[in-house]
This record gives C-alpha cells, structure tokens and sequence, in this order.
C-alpha cells in the first residue's frame, strides 16, 4: 500500500511539472504573438504617418511653388520654408524608423528620399513649373517603391 501511495505521489508531481512546463510553454508563446502584434501596429502606423508626412510635404511644396509663381520670392516667407523643412524632417524620422527593419539597400532609398525632398523645399519650389514636376517625378517614384515596400514589408514580417 505504501508503494502505491508512493507511486502515484511521483505520478501526480510528474503531471503538475508537465503541466507547468505546458503553462510557461504557452504563455511564452502567446506573449510572442503580443509582442509581434504590437510591433506589427507601430509599424503600420509609422506607415500611415510618413504616408501623410509625404502629402504634406507635397503640398506645402506645391504651395510655396505656386506662391512664389505668382508673387515672386517675397510671397514665400521663412516660416512656410521652415514649416515644410520640417515635415521633411518628420518624414527622415518615420524613414528612419522603418528602415530599421530593412536593409542596406532600403535604408539608402528612404535617405535618398529624405534629401530629394529637402532639396525641393529649399530649392527647387522657386524653379519653373517644368523642373519642379520633374524633381517630384523622381521623388514620387522614389515614394511609391518606399510604400510598395512598407506594405510588403508588414504583411512579411509580421505576420
């Protein structure tokens, strides 16, 4: 009778340590898919934000473009300049951000990006309407291949 007291003590301390091997095994588990969850979330979000970090860029550029058109330099005053200089610098901080998760060569593109549209809030705004367009041409391709890759790269990495 002792042997069996025995044995099924050793049995049922075996099964209370499986099964809290199974608790911590699932509960690592499901705190892995929070994390990634949640991570997954600020990077879309990041995506959205420097999606609207671009259009504001844009049209604070096509604002100071058609001002100074139509006014000469006199109608673009610092503050517009400085206001659109810092939208691209929020745009280069979002960049930053994903490209943290990507490559070499993807980090260059969002940088390269960042700087093309500096150089057209500081420059090229005050330019005909054909090198203007043209500098946003580059620029609009150089952004739908960072959005391209911010939307694959969430459903990829995340998922």
């Amino acid at each position: 009778m002792g042997s069996r007291l025995t044995l099924v003590s050793i049995v049922v301390a075996t099964l209370a340590m499986a099964s809290s091997f199974f608790q911590s095994f699932n509960y690592s588990r499901n705190l892995d898919v929070v994390q990634r969850n949640v991570l997954r979330g600020e990077y879309l979000r990041t995506c959205r934000d420097i999606i609207d970090a671009y259009f504001q860029i844009r049209l604070r550029a096509m604002a100071m473009h058609e001002a100074h058109a139509a006014r000469g330099t006199e109608a673009v005053d610092a503050m517009m300049r400085r206001d659109a200089e810092a939208n691209v610098f929020k745009f280069g901080a979002l960049g930053t951000f994903l490209a943290n998760f990507r490559d070499d060569a993807v980090r260059q593109r969002y940088t390269e990006l960042s700087w093309k549209l500096l150089a057209i809030v500081r420059d090229t705004y005050a330019q005909p309407r054909e090198p203007f367009d043209k500098a946003y041409a580059e620029a609009d391709g150089l952004f739908g291949e960072m959005n391209e890759d911010c939307a694959r790269t969430a459903r990829l990495m995340f998922l």
